[in-house]
C-alpha cells in the first residue's frame, strides 16, 4: 500500500510536468483555462490524490487494490494518447515517447505482481498501437520505445518477485527448522526429567519445579504476581517412600518382575495422588501448582512427592492413602510378613516460608543453589522418618517434623498424639499398626492461610 501511494504521487508529479510543458508551448492567444490538455491533466492529478486517500483507508483488498491501480494506469496512458492525437502538432506526438514512464512507475515503483505487470503492459501496448500516427515510421518508433520500457520493467518485476518469494521460502524453512529444534529440545528436556522405567518424573524435575515455584513465591510476596489469586496452602509435605524388602523381591522373582513391580507401584501412587487431590485431600491445585502434586522416582526403589498441604494431619492423610494404595495392589512377596509388597513412608512437613529463604539474593545461580540446599535438607529429614519406619517394622508412615532447616526436637506429648492418629488411619484402611514413639516436634505456621499473602500452593 505504501508503494502504491508513492507511485501515485510520482504520477501526480509526472502529470504536473506535462501541465508545465503544455502551458509553455500553448498558443499565446489561448488562456490557460481554455487549454483542454492542461485542465484534463489537473483533473487527473486530483483523481490520483483521491486514489491516495482510498489506498490509505485500506477499504480494498490486495487483489482489488492492484486491479484499481492497473485501471488507473491504463487511464493515464489512454488520456495522454488521446490528447496527443487530438491536436495535429508534432510536439503533441512527441509526448507519446514519454508514455513508457507510466508502466515503469507501476511495475517498478509500485511493485505490482508479475501477473498484474503483464496485464498492465499488454493493455498499454494495445492503447499505444491503436493511436493513428500522421508521420511515417513514427508509430513503429513509439511502439518500440514503449515496448522497451515494458520489457525492462517486466524483467525487473520478475527478479524482484522471484527474490521476494525465495526470501519468504527461506524464512519459512528457517522457522520450521527452529520449531523442529524447539520441539526436539522440549522432548529432550522431557526425557531428561522422566524416569524411563516407571514413567514418573525424576529428581531433576522436582528440583526444577521447586525453583520455579520459589520464583513465583517471591513475586507473589512482593505483590507483582497474579498467578495465585487465592490464599496459598501454608505448608509443603515431602514424602520419601521406599518399597519394603525390594532386594529380596528381586532375588526371588527376578529383575523383570522387579521392574514391573516398580512400574505398578508408580502408577498406583500417581493415581492415588490425583484421586485424593480431586477429592480435596491434596488441596485444590491448578495450573503450575498441580506440578507439585506428582510422584517422582528418587532412585532405585525409592519414590518421593512434594505436595502443598494445609497442616500435619492433612499430610498424614495423604501419605497413608498412598501407602495403603500400594498394599491394595496385593503384589505377591514371599519374603514379606504380610505376603504382599508394602511401602514405608517418611514424612517431613515444612512451613512454606522456608521456600523464600535467600530471596534477597540477586544472583539467580545463588538462589538456585539455596533452593537445592533447602531441598537436600528436607530430603534428609524425610529420610530419617523413612529409616525409623524401616526399623520399627516397615509398612508404616513415620513423621520427621522440623522447620525445614535441619533442626528438630523431641516432645513426648506430640508423640502420643501422633500414635493415636496413626492407629485411627490404620483402622480406616482395615489394618492396625504400631507407630514408633520417637517422633519430633514440628514448628509449623498457623493452619489459617496468611492474610493477604500470595505464594506457593
Amino acid at each position: 500500500m505504501s508503494r502504491a501511494v508513492m507511485g501515485c504521487w510520482s504520477l501526480i508529479i509526472f502529470q504536473l510536468m506535462f501541465v508545465l510543458y503544455d502551458t509553455v508551448y500553448a498558443p499565446v492567444a489561448m488562456p490557460v483555462t481554455e487549454n483542454l490538455a492542461v485542465m484534463l491533466r489537473l483533473y487527473v492529478c486530483i483523481a490520483l490524490a483521491i486514489l491516495v486517500l482510498v489506498l490509505k483507508s485500506e477499504v480494498c483488498r490486495p487483489v482489488g487494490r492492484e486491479a484499481l491501480l492497473v485501471a488507473t494506469l491504463w487511464g493515464v496512458i489512454g488520456l495522454a494518447a488521446w490528447l496527443a492525437v487530438r491536436e495535429n502538432h508534432l510536439r503533441c506526438f512527441l509526448e507519446l515517447y514519454a508514455l513508457g514512464v507510466v508502466p515503469l512507475v507501476g511495475i517498478v515503483l509500485m511493485q505490482l505482481r508479475f501477473v498484474s505487470a503483464l496485464v498492465l503492459s499488454a493493455g498499454g501496448m494495445a492503447i499505444v498501437m491503436s493511436v493513428a500516427m500522421p508521420y511515417a515510421h513514427m508509430d513503429f518508433a513509439i511502439v518500440f520505445v514503449f515496448m522497451a520500457f515494458c520489457l525492462f520493467s517486466l524483467i525487473s518485476s520478475f527478479r524482484i518477485e522471484f527474490s521476494a518469494r525465495h526470501a519468504y521460502l527461506m524464512t519459512s524453512i528457517d522457522q520450521l527448522r527452529l520449531q523442529d529444534v524447539e520441539s526436539r529440545n522440549a522432548e529432550l528436556q522431557e526425557m531428561a526429567c522422566l524416569d524411563p522405567l516407571t514413567q514418573p518424573y525424576n529428581r531433576r524435575h522436582l528440583i526444577e519445579v521447586l525453583k520455579q515455584h520459589h520464583g513465583d513465591a517471591q513475586q507473589a510476596k512482593n505483590g507483582v504476581s497474579a498467578s495465585h489469586p487465592v490464599p496459598p496452602l501454608p505448608c509443603l509435605a515431602l514424602m520419601m517412600m521406599d518399597v519394603d524388602l525390594f532386594k529380596a523381591f528381586n532375588d526371588h522373582y527376578g529383575h523383570v518382575a522387579g521392574d514391573n513391580c516398580l512400574y505398578q507401584i508408580a502408577q498406583a501412587l500417581q493415581e492415588t495422588l490425583d484421586r485424593e487431590k480431586g477429592a480435596g485431600i491434596a488441596g485444590a491445585l491448578e495450573g503450575k501448582e498441580a506440578a507439585l502434586a506428582s510422584v517422582v522416582r528418587f532412585g532405585g526403589e525409592e519414590f518421593t512427592a512434594l505436595v502443598a498441604v494445609r497442616d500435619l494431619e492433612h499430610a498424614r492423610s495423604l501419605a497413608e492413602a498412598m501407602r495403603y494404595a500400594v498394599k491394595s495392589l496385593k503384589l505377591p512377596h514371599r519374603e514379606s510378613e504380610l505376603g504382599v509388597v508394602t511401602l514405608s513412608v517418611g514424612l517431613c512437613v515444612i512451613p512454606l516460608s522456608r521456600l523464600l529463604e535467600g530471596e534477597g539474593m540477586e544472583d539467580e545461580m545463588t538462589r538456585d543453589m539455596a533452593v537445592e540446599t533447602l531441598f537436600s535438607r528436607w530430603v534428609d529429614q524425610a529420610d530419617k522418618g523413612l529409616y525409623r519406619a524401616k526399623r520399627h517394622g516397615r509398612n508404616r508412615t513415620c513423621v520427621q517434623r522440623g522447620n525445614g532447616n535441619g533442626k528438630a526436637r523431641a516432645q513426648a506429648s506430640d508423640d502420643l498424639r501422633d500414635d493415636l492418629h496413626d492407629e485411627r488411619q490404620a483402622a480406616q484402611h482395615g489394618e492396625r499398626q504400631n507407630v514408633p514413639h520417637d517422633e519430633q516436634k514440628a514448628e509449623l505456621p498457623d493452619h489459617r492461610p496468611p492474610m493477604g499473602g500470595a505464594g506457593l500452593s
